[in-house]
């Protein structure tokens, strides 16, 4: 896990506000980002997907909830970064799985090719980079 990032600034972001979002909710915060995601391959869509969902849920639980959802889908190489900022200020952190969660990150380090926070003023962004191929 990398402590900074700076891909905010680069052109080509999709964004979604996802502020005051309930947790079904982020039901359709999913489907907006399989929308944009669709040149994926299959297997890479729900890997990203997966990757999607945990960050989302972990704002919701650990966050305060989240504010915004972000991707980055860049082609040369195929590769997808995706963030959720939230108004939380705790580091993420990997624990180990029990019968009450403790996969969220788990999931993400395995699937992504490499995962971080940022923190900022106003709460932090947590990103994950996720390899892909395109059909």
């Amino acid at each position: 896990m990398r402590v900074s990032w700076n891909g905010a600034d680069q052109a080509g972001w999709q964004v979604l506000d996802v502020a005051g979002v309930d947790r079904p909710g982020l039901t359709t915060a999913r489907r907006w980002a399989e929308a944009k995601l669709g040149a994926l391959r299959e297997t890479d869509l729900i890997d990203t997907l997966i990757v999607v969902g945990e960050l989302l849920e972990n704002a919701f639980v650990h966050g305060g909830g989240p504010r915004q959802l972000r991707i980055h889908h860049a082609h040369d190489p195929c590769e997808v970064t995706v963030a959720v900022a939230d108004d939380g200020t705790g580091e993420p952190k990997m624990r180990v799985p029990d019968h009450g969660g403790g996969r969220g990150l788990l999931l993400v380090d395995q699937l992504s090719l490499d995962w971080g926070v940022s923190h900022h003023d106003d709460g932090k962004l947590v990103w994950a980079r996720v390899g892909c191929e395109e059909d």
